[in-house]
């Protein structure tokens, strides 16, 4: 009861920060674990802005489903990191129920978040990354020894440092369908994409609301596809996988009878949308720096890159993956040029 009254303090703490900001379902928020522990700790990471969102949520939107996913690092005996994945699922889905017992509260529990350590060495430029891609990628051998014992152990302190940290997590998933049902539907059509895919997801944030938009150009002689991506990754990458997100919506519309002729425009690497985003945030870590990064004209691409990859060991840009770059990976289809 003492860790649930500690929680409730700082959501009625920060709720009226989270409102002024709108609160949405269909919203996933982060809360991290100290190595070897189970309980919610507001006074660890951003875990007290967390769980103000999680409680603004779920009582603005009664009878949200909950999907609970629970995480633990690769590090120690894989029993013990089930176990404690399972124990830190047990103790967000108590924390939901506290603030709602009729809420419909659903667990997932991954014992070693070892794609999580895959995306932590994709982002990285670590001498020895290729060799521990290909542990990962490997079938054969067991992978947490042969990473320890990768570069006379560097491989494995480095990890142990600025990677498994920001793994031990749960992620609380709110989905509302009443928030659904009212999607607003005026404005251009607006397609979002998951992290390194091209494919048309209508389950995905309001993308079932950006299709049916689509409709209304049917009989347009010309449609404009501007496609941005998120800053992470490759350059050259970004602009081919949004090149690739383009064609999916180009025979999508043909699928769907549009005759008339599609033109792409491709405009980069959202890196002002980001600022947006995280000036946006309610329970943004180191708010302040990043935006300093982000506003520094002096500082290239990588630059402003590595400058936020070094903060925080790495959770702070792990953090703009998850959530503030989700809506950068998008189209937006006009009928005029713009």
């Amino acid at each position: 009861m003492r860790f649930h009254r500690l929680i409730l303090g700082f959501a009625t703490l920060f709720l009226l920060a989270s409102v002024q900001f709108g609160l949405s379902a269909n919203e996933a928020f982060q809360i991290g674990f100290r190595v070897g522990a189970s309980g919610i700790d507001t006074a660890y990471m951003y875990n007290a802005r967390a769980c103000a969102r999680i409680y603004g949520v779920i009582n603005a939107f009664d009878g949200a489903a909950v999907k609970v996913t629970a995480y633990s690092s690769p590090d120690g005996k894989f029993s013990r990191n089930r176990q404690l994945a399972a124990l830190r699922a047990a103790s967000a889905k108590d924390y939901v129920l506290s603030l709602n017992p009729s809420s419909e509260v659903n667990t997932v529990v991954v014992a070693e978040d070892w794609d999580g350590v895959k995306k932590y060495l994709q982002r990285s430029s670590l001498e020895w990354k290729d060799d521990a891609l290909a542990i990962l990628s490997s079938k054969e051998g067991d992978k947490k020894a042969l990473l320890q014992d990768l570069w006379v152990g560097e491989a494995w302190e480095d990890l142990l440092k600025n990677c498994f940290p920001s793994l031990r997590r749960v992620v609380v998933s709110v989905e509302s369908n009443a928030s659904v049902a009212s999607v607003e539907v005026s404005g251009l059509p607006e397609i979002v994409f998951r992290s390194g895919s091209s494919a048309i997801d209508r389950s995905y944030l309001n993308n079932r609301s950006g299709l049916e938009k689509l409709s209304n150009y049917a009989g347009a002689q010309c449609l404009y596809i501007y496609v941005k991506a998120s800053p992470e990754g490759d350059e050259a990458a970004n602009e081919k996988l949004s090149i690739r997100r383009a064609e999916r919506i180009k025979a999508h519309l043909k699928a769907t009878g549009y005759a008339g002729e599609v033109v792409t425009v491709y405009k980069g690497e959202d890196w002002e949308g980001l600022a947006g985003k995280v000036r946006e945030s309610s329970d943004m870590p180191d708010k302040d720096a990043v935006l300093d990064i982000l506003g520094n004209s002096s500082l290239s691409r990588n630059q402003r890159k590595k400058a936020i990859q070094a903060l925080s060991y790495g959770h702070t840009w792990l953090r703009l993956m998850e959530e503030e770059m989700q809506e950068l990976r998008k189209a937006v289809v006009s009928a005029e040029n713009q």
